[in-house]
Parts: structure tokens; C-alpha cells; sequence
């Protein structure tokens, strides 16, 4: 069996020059986002980025296949 991965979509929300504003806004976005990390990066390490997740929400895989078939042969049933 195999199994396949989803990796998770992030955001970014906002960039800054210094650790300590990015850290503000991180812990101002923790209560709206499941996950808030903030990355290095660019210029060697000097910007750093405020990134965001939220789980996807779940989908429904109801199928209303049966339904249609009941409703189809109530009408034929009418019809005959």
C-alpha cells in the first residue's frame, strides 16, 4: 500500500526586519490560525516572515446518487 501526503498550503502574512516585530505579530495571529511559525530568509537571514495555516475544511462525499435514483422511480411510478 501507499500512501500519499498532503503537505499544508501556508500563508504569509507578513515580513519584517527584526525578530521581535514578527514575534508580536505572531502571537496577535495565534487565536486566528491553527499554526503561526515565522521563517528566516532572503538577504542571509535578515527578513523574517510571519506564515499561517489553517486545516482545509472537510468535505462532504455524500453522494446523492440514491437519492436521485428513488425520486426517478417515484415519477416513472406516477407516469405508469
Amino acid at each position: 500500500m501507499t500512501e500519499t501526503t498532503k503537505t499544508k498550503k501556508w500563508i504569509t502574512s507578513d515580513t519584517f526586519l527584526t525578530f521581535e516585530e514578527a514575534d508580536a505579530k505572531r502571537n496577535e495571529l495565534k487565536n486566528k490560525y491553527e499554526a503561526v511559525k515565522i521563517k528566516r530568509g532572503q538577504k542571509g537571514g535578515e527578513v523574517f516572515r510571519v506564515k499561517c495555516w489553517n486545516p482545509p475544511p472537510p468535505q462532504n462525499k455524500k453522494s446523492n446518487r440514491k437519492s436521485q435514483k428513488n425520486v426517478n422511480k417515484k415519477i416513472r411510478n406516477r407516469q405508469e
